[in-house]
């Protein structure tokens, strides 16, 4: 709801403001996925990966996608054509195309670049109470998820998504002990 509010988009089901989508779309920048195996249960936030080297950079021929300052992936509406080539690079799925608008636009997470170029940060970073979603340098991130994971093994999986797949990325995640990465729908990439 906070990225909605903060990106001036329609919720995907207009009769409820705390709507959760399924999946991302042309309203939805991420989504809160749950998980549960019958045994255990977690939720995961999906949205941009904001890759070390994005293939959707490289795949947009005409530089509407770039990387950006604090490596922030973005989209420039007045440089695109819209060819969809980003969304066949993006190895995760992300940037969705508005099916439905007049003048359609690609949506994907920009992490509320805006907010930062004020000195905020990002909308969701912002309201998550239990700090699963935090901001701040790649370095920062890393070493946060080390931490994590060295103070308390018994809880997570050993290893760190993002930091070397898909030559890494910028978004990271840790599961909880027993949860593959795959079953929360992030791919294998090596």
């Amino acid at each position: 709801v906070a990225c909605r509010e903060a990106n001036g988009l329609a919720p995907e089901d207009p009769d409820s403001r705390w709507d959760s989508p399924d999946s991302l779309s042309g309203n939805a920048k991420n989504i809160i996925k749950f998980y549960s195996d019958g045994e255990q249960s977690t939720f995961m936030k999906m949205q941009c990966m904001h890759c070390v080297d994005p293939g959707c950079v490289s795949a947009c021929m005409l530089g509407a996608f770039q990387k950006r300052e604090h490596g922030i992936v973005t989209w420039d509406a007045s440089k695109c054509v819209g060819c969809r080539y980003c969304q066949i690079g993006c190895p995760y799925g992300v940037p969705q195309f508005e099916w439905n608008a007049a003048l359609p636009k690609i949506v994907k997470c920009e992490l509320c670049a805006h907010r930062i170029a004020e000195g905020g940060i990002p909308a969701c970073v912002e309201v998550c109470p239990r700090q699963a979603v935090i901001y701040g340098t790649r370095d920062e991130l890393l070493a946060e998820a080390h931490r994590r994971l060295d103070a308390e093994p018994e809880r997570y999986e050993a290893k760190v998504y993002g930091e070397f797949d898909g030559g890494g990325t910028q978004v990271l995640y840790l599961a909880p002990r027993g949860v593959q990465f795959a079953s929360l729908g992030l791919p294998d990439l090596g």
